[in-house]
């Protein structure tokens, strides 16, 4: 398809940088898909697309993409792999599984990524997603930092800049190439509160900003990534007055002039609480816009979002200047990347499977054991009864059920408790009574890095209960599934173990860790 960005109106230009959400479980609603095809005749550049089945947002996608006069940029957070947007596509354990399971220095489990990223890149693709919105490359030097944690590969500088250069080339390098993107410039990892509520504040002199949060963003420019997306932070350092999405002197001065980037750069999604608490959306489109960022993400209502970019432009408050060059960024991204990639269905299943096998032998790697007190007490030789207690922090009622259903039935005495914190005063001499008695006690504690919760670890009323069933049996074990921070309040335990993340496939390699199957492989990539 042959198209010109630069031939179009400023107004049109503008449009084309506009990525509303796209809600893949939606496009099968007759109303919904009709309100797409109203974005696409009006002209918007793409979409961000969240969740759908892999298959039925295939074909949807390719509907849309036949309707849009200029190929549709499609981008998607998928971090831990089209699986985690898209059912019956592969989910990859999270970034700081992965930096668990592997050796920078040594190359150990290096090939493994490799093969993951190179599935995620395909399995993107085939969906019709061009961007993967990852790796995050924020360094977790934050312990309780609400929003990031587990999506960080570590609170190293060093590791994590040498993990997001694997991620950038695994995936814009792999068989069938999608874009990478860099998250979140300068830096997230410090920060104490969730930007997608209040517009967190990151105090920290300049030359700890360039030698430690912004080096991974330097080394991924220089290792080519496509695109970096800016943050909704506030980095006093760098910018006293705008946050850094909305910043000219952290998107130009430092990405653009000081980094070199040439790629795209797009803001994190603009209707977050930092910044609609601040600005009107046209403020922070027109301030956006000024800063450099070529792609305006998550717009708020975005039919109302383009009829304001047109009055930006009628009243020349963003001229062609303004737009030129990034109408020539998104018109090389497009030309490169957003053609449809062929492949039968029997090939897709096929990689699939190879997919979930990859899955599964990084989170066997990535099993910590963090603390042990002699030799792990396999349960295929533990005679007694074993109370398994999940601590859950999100009022997910399916949280754990690989790990509940697979231990139950491969241990005769064994018995699940499940407790949230709805109901932790009510089960908590239930639980103590189950520790006492019991020749051995799990922990498994889930609780998820969500948008808007506050907090990355489990509520004090949970931490207090894991504490007084240790207290009644040290002979425990506790895991986590999801931070690994969270284990500082139960180091009492006998055995400690960090899984990381919730996926079936962690689940699967605890289970087997459990019964003495495996060993652990894992190396802790933060402090606890």
């Amino acid at each position: 398809m042959a198209f010109n960005l630069k031939g179009l109106t400023v107004a049109e230009m503008l449009a084309q940088r506009v990525m509303p959400r796209l809600d893949g479980g939606r496009l099968g609603e007759e109303e919904y898909f009709k309100e797409a095809l109203k974005l696409v005749g009006a002209g918007v550049g793409g979409f961000i697309l969240f969740g759908g089945e892999f298959w039925e947002v295939r074909g949807y996608l390719a509907k849309l993409q036949a309707k849009a006069k200029i190929p549709l940029l499609i981008a998607s957070d998928m971090e831990r792999g089209a699986g985690q947007q898209l059912k019956g596509a592969t989910v990859f354990p999270c970034q700081m599984a992965v930096a668990a399971a592997t050796d920078v220095v040594s190359r150990d489990g290096i090939g493994l990524v490799s093969e993951m990223l190179d599935d995620v890149a395909s399995e993107a693709r085939w969906a019709g997603v061009h961007a993967v919105l990852g790796p995050v490359l924020d360094v977790n030097s934050n312990p309780e930092n609400p929003i990031i944690c587990t999506r960080a590969f570590s609170d190293e500088p060093q590791k994590v800049t040498a993990l997001g250069e694997q991620y950038v080339a695994g995936l814009q390098e792999s068989r069938i190439p999608v874009m990478a993107c860099a998250k979140h410039y300068p830096g997230h990892g410090e920060a104490t509160l969730d930007s997608h509520t209040v517009l967190p504040v990151v105090d920290k002199d300049r030359d700890s900003l360039e030698e430690e949060d912004m080096l991974p963003f330097r080394r991924a420019v220089m290792k080519g990534v496509e695109m970096v997306m800016t943050a909704h932070l506030k980095v006093p350092e760098l910018d006293p007055d705008y946050p850094a999405s909305l910043s000219v002197r952290i998107t130009r001065n430092y990405l653009r002039n000081r980094a070199g980037f040439q790629g795209l750069v797009l803001t994190d999604a603009l209707d977050m609480g930092a910044l609609t608490g601040h600005y009107t959306p046209m403020e922070a489109a027109r301030l956006a816009i000024k800063a450099g960022a070529d792609i305006l993400l998550h717009p708020p209502d975005p039919l109302s979002y383009l009829a304001g970019l047109k009055e930006l432009a009628a009243r020349k408050d963003v001229t062609k200047d303004d737009v030129m060059a990034s109408a020539g960024r998104l018109q090389r991204a497009k030309e490169k990347y957003c053609h449809p990639v062929k492949a039968t269905e029997s090939a897709i299943h096929a990689r699939m499977n190879d997919g979930a096998a990859t899955a599964d032998a990084i989170a066997q790697r990535a099993l910590t054991l963090v603390k042990a007190g002699g030799a792990f007490p396999a349960l295929a030789d533990v005679k007694g009864g074993v109370a398994h207690i999940v601590l859950e922090g999100d009022g997910d009622m399916m949280a754990g059920r690989v790990l509940r259903s697979v231990l139950s039935a491969r241990h005769k005495r064994l018995t699940n408790l499940f407790v949230t914190k709805a109901d932790a005063d009510k089960l908590r001499d239930e639980a103590v009574k189950r520790a006492k008695k019991a020749t051995l006690v799990i922990i498994s504690v889930f609780s998820k890095v969500r948008a808007g919760k506050g907090i990355s670890g489990l509520s004090p009323e949970l931490l207090e209960l894991g504490r007084q069933i240790i207290k009644a049996n040290p002979r425990t074990v506790a895991v986590s599934f999801g931070s690994p921070y969270v284990l500082r309040q139960f180091m009492d335990a006998e055995y400690v173990v960090a899984a990381y993340d919730p996926s079936e496939a962690m689940q699967q390699a605890a289970c087997r860790a459990f019964m003495g199957e495996i060993v652990f492989m894992g190396n802790l990539p933060v402090r606890i």
